[in-house]
C-alpha cells in the first residue's frame, strides 16, 4: 500500500504545538517509507512552519533520509488538477494534486487532517478516497 501525505499530518508530525502531533508521532511510526508528497503539500508545510517560527531542517531532514519522497510532477497532470479545482470550489492545489496522486496509484491510502474535505473529494470522479485522519481513524 502506497501512502500519500497531505499537508496536515506532516505539519502535526513537525510542530509540537499542533492539536495532532502526537496522533501524527504515533501515525508516522507505522506507516511504511517512503510517503508520496507533491511540491503543493511541501510548499504549505514550508509556509506553516515559517508561521509558527520553527526551523524548517527537520522537514528536510525527512526528505534525505526517504521518510517522504516526492511522488508527483505537477506540468504532467495539470489538466486533471483544473478539472477537479473547477469541480470542488474549496480544493486549494495540494489537495488537488492529493487526489490526482491517489488516482495515479489504485493501492493507496491518504494520510489528512481534513476529513470534511476528503469525505466529499472522489478519485477517478466516482470513487471513494481511503484516508486516514484523527479521531476516527481510516475511513471508506
Amino acid at each position: 500500500m502506497i501512502t500519500i501525505c497531505d499537508t496536515g499530518p506532516l505539519l502535526a508530525y513537525l510542530n509540537r504545538n499542533d492539536p495532532h502531533h502526537e496522533w501524527a508521532i504515533a501515525l508516522m511510526k507505522q506507516v511504511r517509507a517512503p510517503m508520496l508528497v507533491c511540491e503543493a503539500v511541501l510548499t504549505e508545510v514550508v509556509y506553516f512552519l515559517r508561521e509558527d517560527g520553527l526551523p524548517l531542517d527537520p522537514l528536510f531532514q525527512l526528505l534525505e533520509r526517504e521518510a517522504i519522497r516526492l511522488g508527483f510532477d505537477l506540468s504532467a497532470h495539470w489538466p486533471r488538477i483544473r478539472t477537479l479545482m473547477s469541480r470542488y470550489r474549496q480544493m486549494d492545489l495540494a489537495d488537488a494534486s492529493v487526489v490526482v496522486m491517489s488516482e495515479l496509484h489504485a493501492r493507496s491510502q491518504v494520510l489528512t487532517v481534513d476529513r470534511t474535505d476528503f469525505s466529499v473529494y472522489r478519485r477517478n470522479d466516482r470513487q471513494v478516497i481511503d484516508f486516514i485522519s484523527p479521531g476516527r481513524g481510516r475511513a471508506r
